[in-house]
């Protein structure tokens, strides 16, 4: 299965590690980071208001607007889906301006809502959204933490982990599910509403 990256402009992006098939979108000034890790886009999308290198010949571009409804990242997120790709990996988004991360923490929820699983890197840990209906797998060691969004998230249920919940209701206004911990396999199924995990560096997570 080809996953789609998207690199953003976060000067603290994690690097990323395409394989031979998979699709890489620069998220504006993403292309910085992609250029300086060796690795050229197969689409460059945005307003280019924060680009500093001159994109290379050949590579594909989206140019929109600077005045606009969505975010850069935004438009790469919907391009991903708009392409058939069910698995994206963002890198480049967090560790900015917090307003920013919070939109694409609100984006994760967006596509998570869509039948896409993202993976947001986020220096040591990665961050997630599942929705109702949908079950993740863990497997490692370190820290797990589940939030609500949005609301209620109802029919919580975490197996294998050190603190259990069996069926139960995370509120986005009560940090019940902060720093949990995986030691081995674990299992985060939700029924109703959505929920934002995040898990540190050295666990998987995958979609059952």
């Amino acid at each position: 299965m080809a996953f789609c990256y998207i690199a953003g402009a976060s000067p603290d992006a994690v690097e990323i590690r395409p394989r031979p098939g998979d699709f890489l979108i620069a998220a504006d000034g993403g292309l910085d980071c992609l250029l300086r890790w060796g690795l050229r886009p197969d689409l460059l999308i945005g307003d280019m208001d924060s680009l500093e290198a001159t994109p290379p010949e050949g590579i594909p571009c989206k140019r929109f607007p600077r005045e606009k409804d969505d975010t850069d990242l935004s438009l790469a997120l919907e391009e991903a889906i708009t392409r058939g790709y069910k698995h994206i990996i963002v890198t480049g988004a967090w560790g900015g301006r917090p307003d920013h991360g919070v939109a694409n923490l609100q984006l994760l929820v967006k596509a998570a809502r869509r039948g896409r699983f993202v993976q947001m890197l986020c220096g040591d840990c990665t961050a997630t959204a599942i929705t109702g209906g949908s079950t993740v797998r863990l497997k490692g060691h370190g820290t797990v933490s589940v939030f609500a969004h949005g609301g209620e998230a109802r029919g919580v249920t975490i197996c294998g982990l050190k603190y259990p919940l069996e069926n139960a209701i995370l509120r986005d206004d009560t940090p019940l599910g902060v720093s949990n911990t995986l030691s081995g396999e674990g299992i985060i199924t939700l029924a109703h509403g959505a929920l934002l995990i995040f898990y540190q560096e050295g666990i998987t997570c995958d979609i059952a």
